[in-house]
């Protein structure tokens, strides 16, 4: 049995007043169209997500929301705090508590822990351009047994690419 996961890094944010916090940054206009655009990538993929984990940053709740309104059924959204400013560390450890009962899953946060995670279950880098997106196929049976090298690319997105 495999696993899939989804790395997303949220869409462009704007960069806030000096009265805005990190945490409150909301998607540009370009970055609502991204997160748009993002959202029917996903639900062309030959897949489907049993849930969402997302940072509660408002940049990626609104990603989230963009993408997930695409989607031609609902996963769950799960709230997850420690996405946001997640170390490398942090990450690996989330990965090995995602629900056993979900089989395919994204994960919309922040770089670098995105683009960490990613090279830690590949071995290999990727720029993590805000509204990236990776498929990672995960040969494990269970996410607590996710280690490093058990992610196999799939498929790899960004804003503007060609297809």
């Amino acid at each position: 049995m495999v696993k899939n996961i989804l790395l997303i890094r949220h869409a462009e944010a704007g960069f806030g007043s000096s009265q805005e916090k990190d945490f409150q940054r909301k998607l540009t206009t370009k970055g609502r169209s991204q997160a748009t655009i993002l959202g029917e990538y996903v639900n062309a993929l030959p897949l489907r997500l049993d849930a969402f984990y997302v940072s509660p940053a408002t940049r990626t709740l609104t990603t989230c929301a963009l993408v997930n309104e695409q989607l031609e059924y609902e996963p769950r959204i799960m709230d997850a705090e420690e996405l946001y400013e997640a170390t490398e560390n942090l990450m690996k450890a989330f990965l090995k508590r995602i629900d056993p009962l979900f089989k395919t899953i994204a994960i919309v946060a922040h770089n670098p822990a995105i683009a960490q995670v990613y090279s830690y279950l590949t071995m290999d880098f990727k720029d993590f351009y805000p509204g990236t997106c990776a498929w990672l196929e995960l040969t494990v049976d269970d996410w607590k047994h996710t280690s490093s090298n058990v992610g196999i690319e799939k498929d790899y997105y960004y804003p503007g690419m060609s297809r």
